[in-house]
């Protein structure tokens, strides 16, 4: 362990509910308490390359959620419903680090049309089980389907029924959260207008909610923060899109045919990042340039802690 990482592994222990009289550990939650922090992370292409493992990323989100989770934080997640997914580790660990037993929802997981059609009542009892609130999105009312039914992304027309559906999903989640926390992501394969930690991110910086970057996995949000420091950056754009996936160049010929419907426009999107800079990210999430800049390369599990919470602690209060 470095000296840096060993100092704010020390320092956490300001944000642990430890050693104290249980008359002053409310007090001490009302840190985080009542604010929502989303959490926007999925496997990373780049992780076997950065010497990690989906175990290794995984490891560093169960401990950053435990540590919001013990400071009264409400978790915020746009999921699905895969077996080994992020929906179902979020909701055990909520399940276990809930500080008591109370009317709380310490977990919302949003769904986005059609995602929430295929749910089961198995699943709705296991996340009410646990204290999570399902929020289900429906689609735009513009594209005029049965909201009944399950729309398989196996062509262009039911991707576009897709891409809006969690594009409403992703700003009407924003709209409920305090703080946003980027990690990993992938850069190819995605159902969307845009990779989905992308399109959050620009969501988020654009509404000016506090947001971090954690670069340890690389993915989509090490492209982002290449971005945001003005760097090479060739995964968010359209070029490199349309070589990596074929059926995603059709769809955005597809789409951007569409009257009535926000382009699919990377050079736009890429300017708004670039333009945005380091420095505004400053005034958005409460840590200083050295700090975001640290958050972007550490792989020391708890300097990122440090520093996420050290930021939310000076933003939200």
């Amino acid at each position: 362990m470095t000296e840096q990482s060993k100092i704010n592994s020390d320092n956490l222990d300001k944000f642990v509910l430890k050693d104290i009289k249980d008359s002053d550990k409310e007090k001490v939650k009302t840190f985080l308490c009542d604010k929502n922090i989303a959490i926007s992370v999925s496997d990373s292409e780049d992780i076997e390359e950065l010497g990690f493992s989906k175990i290794h990323q995984q490891d560093m989100v169960l401990e950053i959620t435990r540590y919001l989770i013990i400071n009264g934080a409400t978790l915020i997640y746009g999921g699905d419903l895969r077996a080994q997914g992020y929906t179902f580790m979020f909701s055990e660990i909520v399940e276990q680090y809930i500080y008591k037993k109370e009317n709380k929802n310490y977990y919302k997981n949003f769904f986005s049309f059609p995602i929430y059609v295929d749910m089961t009542q198995k699943h709705r009892l296991e996340f009410k089980k646990n204290g999570i609130q399902v929020v289900q999105v429906e689609p735009p009312e513009s594209l005029n389907v049965d909201i009944n039914q399950f729309y398989v992304p196996n062509n262009n027309e039911n991707l576009f029924i897709w891409t809006e559906s969690l594009t409403k999903m992703r700003r009407e989640m924003n709209v409920d959260s305090h703080a946003r926390i980027f990690m990993g992501g992938t850069k190819t394969n995605f159902k969307g207008k845009y990779p989905g930690l992308l399109e959050e991110a620009l969501i988020s910086l654009e509404r000016n909610t506090p947001t971090y970057f954690i670069g340890a996995f690389g993915g989509i949000t090490k492209s982002i923060i290449s971005a945001l420091l003005n760097e090479k950056s060739e995964e968010l754009t359209e070029e490199w899109q349309r070589k990596s996936n074929i059926k995603y160049s059709e769809f955005i010929d597809f789409y951007n045919a569409k009257s009535g419907v926000d382009k699919i426009d990377y050079k736009n999107q890429l300017v708004f990042l670039n333009e945005f800079t380091i420095d505004k990210l400053c005034l958005n999430n409460g840590l200083d340039i050295n700090e975001n800049k640290r958050l972007f390369e550490t792989i020391h599990l708890p300097e990122i802690i440090y520093l996420i919470l050290k930021g939310l602690k000076k933003i939200l209060n």
